[in-house]
């Protein structure tokens, strides 16, 4: 039967309340539909689904929390689909004095195509047909709209969604919204009113949130030895990733800015408390000095080199997001922060506790707050989102998650790909399913070749196209023909989806001190030092030309290609620019007396999932040129290069380069 259908039948037939079954008439029960499901009817909606024994923290003045609970609209899961990112938070967006469902979702839409109305990075609302005491969700949703009826919507090309959070930040008397982006480095405003929110503009920022590139790239692949390093607020490092909470860190009475990425920082509040403007980043710091990590701790070159550049991870991930909240009711503000949660090992959420220190505000190292007694995950998926408020009215702040959960076969919660971590089993992050399409054929060698000579034929001798096919077939088998090998063919299937669980705070009972239960960082190993810049490129590009041509000859100029291990540019087949990716494309330009015969060789393509990549050192572009025309002479070859790199954590921005070369044309 239907697990819809089912769920449906129990629902009515038992008539949930919040931890199982109500003693209510039929009449009453059958007036809304209960929006939590306990764990033990989690397992009836969900298939195997089942949350391990989270033993949590025992924090001072914070609430003791319960056991997840899955969120309902109606008879099915609260959820985001498109790429799955869900950030959930609670308003009363038709001002019925019920506080309604609110779900920031992903989508990677930008440039010219935006805004897309539906399909932008927007927010879910399901309305609440309960009680504000005792929530429950409409089964259809609607989209969140400003003042003028339009969608609301940011630009978000990779890794955030829309992340809303409530702030009265002109002191009107009515909260805003913000959201943060990925890139550029954004805040938007969503001014409130009595009417709602109006169309949203960009917070005020020292420097510029569109900086796309690091200029110290350029400068290391044309002089390595006097390259400058440059201001990193001039950095695409600096913005990207800018997940953005806000609390008064500094005591002067306004909104401050907190940011995460590949940092977790402060931008204070240099304008007005009725006119914001936000100043330059700088690093949040624990009662040791160093800066706030949910995994290894930084080291002083680290900090360095992060302080030089902002290219160095020091958070331990390089996708966090803060969350400000005076969890353990102290009076003084703490962070509660989640990451990719990918990665054996990594927290569910972290919480650093905020002390005063000399007047500063600082953090004791990361607390695991969602810690398990067996030591597996505490949740399913990865990317959680986190918003805290009073669910059930109670008095007591309750937890609410968004997590990014793997489905299969068309929407079905799948345990094995959920509940084991995504780097274990070699799964793509949301927004590069691979459900998204068409699972990849095995390579053929007819169609392999042919699709070279399309672009000038394969550069080498048939045994090194031979090698270099039987390399695509054992990447195909490992990656793909392995899941059909071992009855785990639904995993070409998987899409992430959205899924929304509260965790709701009870009163702990003569709880532990939390300093008890610290992790002193100064004791924490981390022998990583870290490299010399040159080697942080992703990509390195250079013109290369013979030496000296002679008259009415042929020669090759060629691109050279070299790309850092873990990172990939995307091959110029078509298929990654129906993905939204953009492709590389490559161009020569020669002097009149100089001819270019023939097409461009290109390397060797590679796959990734869906997508057809160029990865590893040594690739080249070549170009024939011809030299009939050309007196003895200097003359200048320009390449143009436009490429998009990624890795399997974040995508850079797409980048044009133009490189030049001087060919010299003489008789021996």
């Amino acid at each position: 039967m239907n697990i819809r259908l089912l769920t449906r039948l129990f629902l009515i037939s038992c008539g949930f309340v919040l931890l199982g079954c109500s003693q209510e008439s039929e009449e009453e029960q059958s007036v809304v539909q209960q929006s939590l499901l306990p764990q033990s009817e989690q397992t009836s909606t969900m298939g195997e689904m089942q949350f391990p024994e989270i033993v949590g923290a025992d924090i001072p003045g914070a609430p003791k929390l319960q056991q997840p609970m899955l969120v309902m609209a109606g008879d099915a899961p609260a959820l985001t689909e498109k790429h799955g990112l869900a950030a959930p938070a609670l308003w009363d967006w038709n001002g019925d004095g019920k506080r309604d469902l609110l779900v920031g979702e992903f989508e990677t839409n930008s440039g010219e195509n935006f805004p897309m109305s539906e399909d932008g990075s927007t927010v879910r609302v399901y309305l609440n047909i309960g009680s504000d005491d005792n929530p429950q969700f409409a089964n259809e949703f609607e989209w969140a709209r400003d003042t003028a009826g339009t969608i609301m919507e940011v630009e978000q090309w990779c890794c955030i969604g829309f992340t809303p959070y409530f702030y009265d930040l002109d002191d009107d008397g009515f909260d805003d919204m913000i959201t943060g982006q990925y890139h550029p480095g954004e805040v938007t405003w969503f001014r409130g009113n009595e009417e709602g929110f109006l169309p949203g503009v960009k917070l005020p920022q020292e420097g510029n949130p569109e900086a796309a590139w690091n200029p110290i790239y350029l400068e290391l692949m044309e002089n390595p030895e006097e390259a400058e390093i440059p201001d990193p607020i001039e950095t695409f490092d600096y913005w990207v990733y800018s997940s953005a909470s806000m609390g008064d860190f500094d005591d002067d009475g306004d909104y401050d800015l907190i940011f995460g990425g590949n940092a977790l920082k402060i931008s204070k509040n240099i304008g007005t408390k009725t006119e914001p403007k936000f100043g330059r980043r700088e690093l949040l710091l624990d009662v040791n000095g160093k800066p706030l990590t949910i995994g290894k701790v930084a080291t002083d070159e680290d900090v360095e080199g992060w302080a030089q550049t902002s290219m160095v991870s020091l958070a331990g991930d390089s996708k966090t997001s803060p969350y400000v909240v005076d969890w353990d009711r102290d009076g003084v503000l703490d962070l509660l922060v989640t990451g990719s949660y990918r990665n054996e090992g990594a927290l569910a959420v972290a919480f650093f506790k905020g002390v005063k220190v000399d007047g500063e505000h600082r953090f004791h190292p990361a607390i695991d707050l969602l810690a398990t007694e067996d030591g597996s995950k505490a949740l399913p998926g990865s990317g959680p989102r986190l918003y805290v408020d009073d669910w059930n009215l109670d008095g007591i702040p309750d937890l609410i998650i968004g997590a990014s959960v793997a489905t299969v076969n068309g929407g079905e919660f799948s345990d094995e790909l959920s509940w084991e971590w995504e780097g274990t089993n070699s799964v793509e992050s949301a927004g590069k399913d691979p459900g998204r399409y068409p699972p990849r054929e095995k390579p053929d060698r007819e169609a392999f070749l042919a699709q070279y000579e399309d672009t000038g034929g394969f550069r080498g001798t048939d045994e090194e196209f031979d090698e270099f096919f039987q390399m695509q077939v054992d990447y195909w088998q490992k990656s793909v023909g392995v899941l059909y090998d071992t009855g785990r063919e639904h995993w070409l299937t998987m899409r992430h989806q959205g899924r929304i669980y509260v965790m709701l705070g009870t009163e702990a009972d003569d709880a532990e001190t939390a300093d008890s239960k610290l992790p002193n960082p100064k004791t924490d190993k981390n022998e990583t030092s870290q490299v010399e810049e040159e080697s942080k490129l992703p990509v390195k590009l250079e013109l290369v030309v013979p030496e000296k041509v002679d008259p009415d000859s042929t020669a090759e100029v060629s691109l050279a290609i070299d790309i850092k291990d873990g990172w990939y540019i995307y091959a110029p087949t078509g298929k990654n620019a129906k993905q939204g990716m953009k492709e590389t494309k490559v161009s020569f330009t020669v002097p009149e007396s100089i001819q270019q015969l023939g097409k461009l060789k290109m390397p060797m393509h590679q796959f990734k999932g869906s997508y057809d990549v160029f990865r590893g050192s040594d690739l080249a572009v070549i170009q024939k040129i011809g030299t009939e025309d050309s007196a003895p002479g200097e003359y200048t070859i320009e390449s143009q290069v436009t490429y998009q790199t990624c890795n399997d954590d974040i995508c850079l921005p797409p980048k044009t380069v133009e490189l030049t070369a001087v060919l010299l044309v003489a008789s021996n």
